[in-house]
Order: C-alpha cells, then structure tokens, then sequence
C-alpha cells in the first residue's frame, strides 16, 4: 500500500477512469451490474474501515493530549506548593 502515497490523486483518478472504460467496453450489461455492485460494496467496507482507523486515531491523539495536560497541571499544582525562597 506504500506504492499508492506516491500515485497523486489525479492519476489515481485517470487510473481508474481507464479500468472503468475497458471494463465497460469488454463486459455485457450484465456483467457491468454486478461488478459495479461489487465495486460499491468493496468501497463501502473501506470507507467504514477508513472512517473507524480515524477515529481511533483521533482517540489516541485525545488521549495524549489528556496525559500530557495532566502532567502539565500536576507540575504546576507542585511547583505552586513549594515554598517560595526568601531573598
């Protein structure tokens, strides 16, 4: 899968638009129906699969971010209960 981070979308595009016009020039209707419903089908899944890798990932993120504010007021909290040096 590292070799699609290098295809640009466009050629992605154009890539699938020419599977697409041979597929329609060698099946029947027949044919074209149901593999069209497999395509959709195959997409589904992997947008679901996709949408659920985001969010676990921004779960993640969140839970980082909780940590580190936490350590960031346990520091403070600390820092504010020393006593102050006398000058």
């Amino acid at each position: 899968m590292k070799s699609l981070k290098s295809v640009s979308p466009a050629g992605l595009a154009v890539l699938s638009a020419l599977a697409g016009i041979v597929l329609v020039l060698v099946l029947d209707s027949d044919s074209l129906d149901a593999i069209g419903n497999v395509f959709v089908g195959i997409g589904g899944i992997l947008l679901i699969a996709a949408a659920q890798n985001d969010y676990l990932d921004e779960l993640e993120r969140t839970k980082l971010q909780n940590e580190i504010l936490e350590k960031q007021l346990e520091y403070y909290s600390n820092r504010r209960s020393l006593p102050k040096p006398s000058v």
